[in-house]
């Protein structure tokens, strides 16, 4: 789904449902808050409330879902710009909590600086997808090779640590005619 069509879709529910769960709610305010509503009546329209409280709550989640997923594919695209125009990007629409969408973004702009900056690459490709162990980050290049992580330099192995200690996977696969790093988070 593109950006903006996202970002739509979130402006809708909160104009829409978001709105119209909070005018209930204080339309449920009122019941419990008028001094002839019964006892009984009252602790039932209490459970009521709380529900959709929770329903708001679940509504706010999903805009906020909407909005930084598209935030996160606008941020991502700034940084391949910032790094190269000659970046190809394949990306389908991605899943992701806060943090996740913080981590990747860190660890796909050291990857690329690093294959734009010390690969010779004149082909750079990032590709994002969704697959059944998660989601998939594969970046390559055909640069000269030689990817590893070596004593005094530390953005490949943290990379590694990052992506290892979010529970996911990191595979380097270099060789003289190119480099592939596949992530799965």
């Amino acid at each position: 789904m593109a950006q903006s069509t996202r970002v739509e879709i979130a402006q809708e529910i909160h104009d829409g449902i978001a709105q119209d769960l909070v005018a209930l709610g204080f339309q449920l305010d009122l019941v419990l808050a008028a001094p002839l509503t019964p006892a009984t009546i009252r602790n039932d329209v209490r459970t009521i409330r709380f529900r959709v409280s929770e329903l708001i709550e679940k509504v706010r989640d999903e805009i906020y879902d909407l909005r930084t997923s598209s935030e996160f594919t606008a941020e991502l695209h700034r940084v391949v710009a910032s790094i190269s125009a000659d970046i190809r990007v394949t990306s389908e629409e991605i899943e992701l909590s806060a943090d996740d969408k913080h981590l990747l973004l860190r660890v796909i702009s050291e990857l690329l600086r690093n294959a734009h900056t010390h690969s010779g690459a004149s082909q750079i490709h990032l590709e994002l997808s969704t697959g059944e162990d998660g989601v998939m980050v594969k970046i390559s290049d055909n640069g000269h090779g030689g990817v590893t992580s070596t004593s005094g330099r530390y953005g490949i192995l943290g990379c590694i640590e990052r992506i290892e200690n979010r529970g996911g996977s990191i595979e380097i696969n270099s060789r003289e005619d190119g480099t592939t790093i596949t992530i799965i988070l």
